[in-house]
């Protein structure tokens, strides 16, 4: 079973119907604390691929769409569970076209809390950026 499978059926149980989300972000101290606690528990792996992220700006846009879109797909799944997808402006910045639009829809959505006082968007921005078994590859 997919972590994010596991981790939303975990969440609908508990009757939540919205879930915050961001991919990871290679800048600052948070994600340096993450590469250190790697290191430290010896999860080797997890260390190179933080690295790939932290020194391959390209890799890490292309992980963090991978994500997005993952994460928004696997909710569908959720009858009733919303993604709110949290965008960094770099990775908006990092794209073009099409996709770049998609991103900054996505950004500027209304999260949908019953207790939010602003009216949510008629249609949802948050959604995946391709279907099940598209490749992402083409809108980068």
């Amino acid at each position: 079973m997919l972590p994010w499978v596991r981790s939303f059926s975990y969440f609908r149980a508990l009757g939540e119907v919205v879930v915050f989300h961001e991919p990871i972000n290679p800048r600052g101290a948070n994600f340096q604390q993450c590469l250190t606690a790697a290191k430290e528990a010896g999860y080797d792996d997890v260390v190179t691929e933080l690295q790939r992220m932290q020194d391959n700006h390209q890799y890490w846009v292309e992980y963090a769409l991978e994500q997005l879109n993952t994460v928004q797909q696997v909710a569908t799944r959720f009858d009733g569970l919303e993604v709110h997808s949290w965008l960094d402006d770099e990775l908006v910045r990092s794209t073009s076209g099409q996709l770049r639009s998609k991103l900054t829809a996505m950004q500027q959505a209304v999260s949908p809390e019953s207790f939010s006082t602003r009216a949510t968007d008629a249609e949802p921005q948050q959604s995946e950026l391709v279907r099940d078994g598209e490749s992402i590859e083409h809108l980068i």
